[in-house]
């Protein structure tokens, strides 16, 4: 088994370049920091077993490789660790380098996504593999299928609290009015001022004298 860094490189001098003739290679390379995105990536550092089968083809070499990836992440609504395990299966051509075109014309310009055998005589696998591995990432992960994620008040996790689990949300608007009703005493709330038994004026009437106001007059 071959153990590689941090590229996956290799050398194409054992390969005969008879047509069909093939090489087979077990790789153990050392994951660097960036593969995956930011959803879900594999660990850095962790070890990416790969089964790679090289074969002479016309103008190049065909390169097929194998493994098994665990892809870590978060899951989108309630933050849990989330850990996928995936394989995957890759194939692509390689070519030769034309050897006889110094200044190729525009419309013999190879490709830029085309696959290409590097100076050495070697192929760089890591972007085969990259690519592959970037198509299995799941954009939104998710711990369950149901997750029903966070309370958006308390960030408590919903799947542990009871279903009728919620908050008495105040409008913004009207939280200081709430406060200073929560906080008034008895006598504190009548409006304007006036006691909760001041008796009722319509407008335009005199108001009749209370019981003490008459009895007062009777004196007099």
């Amino acid at each position: 088994m071959t153990t590689t860094d941090t590229t996956v490189k290799l050398s194409l001098r054992d390969l005969p370049r008879t047509l069909g003739a093939s090489v087979h290679h077990d790789i153990a390379w050392v994951v660097p920091e960036d593969l995956g995105t930011s959803a879900m990536w594999v660990q850095p550092g962790s070890t990416l077993h790969l089964e790679v089968d090289l074969t002479s083809v016309d103008e190049g070499v065909l390169a097929q490789v194998s493994g098994e990836a665990d892809l870590h992440g978060e899951c989108v609504r309630c933050l849990d660790p989330v850990t996928e395990t995936v394989t995957f299966e890759a194939a692509d051509v390689y070519f030769e380098k034309p050897r006889t075109l110094a200044h190729p014309s525009a419309e013999e310009e190879v490709p830029e996504e085309t696959r290409m055998v590097g100076v050495g005589d070697v192929v760089d696998l890591e972007p085969l593999v990259r690519d592959e591995v970037l198509d299995l990432v799941d954009p939104l992960p998710l711990c369950r299928p149901d997750c029903p994620g966070l309370c958006p008040q308390c960030g408590v996790h919903l799947a542990d609290v009871p279903a009728d689990h919620h908050h008495d949300v105040i409008d913004p608007r009207l939280a200081s009015l709430a406060a200073l009703l929560g906080d008034a005493g008895p006598d504190e709330e009548m409006a304007g001022g006036v006691a909760p038994d001041a008796p009722i004026v319509e407008e335009g009437t005199t108001p009749e004298p209370s019981t003490r106001e008459e009895q007062g007059r009777g004196r007099d």
